[in-house]
């Protein structure tokens, strides 16, 4: 049962995402025939957020209000308004969130820049991190790594005379 389910939901899914690129196309293939450049208007539609479909760019919506938008928006720059004038108006029409990203002022500036300072504080602090969990040298290595400025120990020259010892009874044995 839980298969059908996902299976018949996995093709609704599936019909829906293949009639929004249907839809997509068609409208790009409408515009070429009229014969006109829709770089502008597709570019202001995935700028602009549709206010009849919260999370959803001009672009994807599939409302009948945000198809009054798309022509509007090409009616519009048809008669010569810039995309800058078409944005301010809308904006004034629908608020600040019909713009896809934050604007560079007040709060927006500090959405643009957080993440870059985030990451560059995360690095130092990383570092800081890292650099402590560096090993400390063995007292044992530290000691043999420096040179004795007072000559070697009693328990280095215990050792050497014994190396010593052994190593002339190996040259007798061998």
């Amino acid at each position: 049962m839980r298969a059908t389910t996902v299976a018949v939901l996995a093709m609704l899914v599936s019909g829906l995402a293949s009639g929004r690129r249907l839809q997509g196309q068609q409208a790009a293939d409408t515009a070429l025939v009229r014969g006109r450049d829709d770089t502008k208007a597709q570019r202001l539609f995935g700028e602009l957020m549709s206010p009849y479909c919260p999370g959803l760019t001009i672009a994807t919506c599939p409302s009948p209000g945000a198809d009054s938008l798309r022509e509007d928006i090409r009616a519009r720059l048809d008669r010569g308004e810039t995309p800058r004038a078409i944005r301010a108006s809308y904006v004034a029409d629908w608020g600040e969130r019909v713009l896809g990203a934050p604007p560079l002022r007040e709060w927006g500036v500090l959405l643009w820049f957080a993440p870059g300072v985030l990451l560059v504080f995360g690095l130092v602090a990383l570092t800081l991190w890292l650099r402590t969990l560096r090993p400390t040298p063995d007292a044992a290595c530290a000691g043999a790594a420096l040179p004795d400025r007072e000559g070697p120990s009693p328990a280095d020259q215990a050792l050497r005379e014994r190396l010593e010892e052994e190593l002339r009874a190996f040259d007798r044995a061998g």
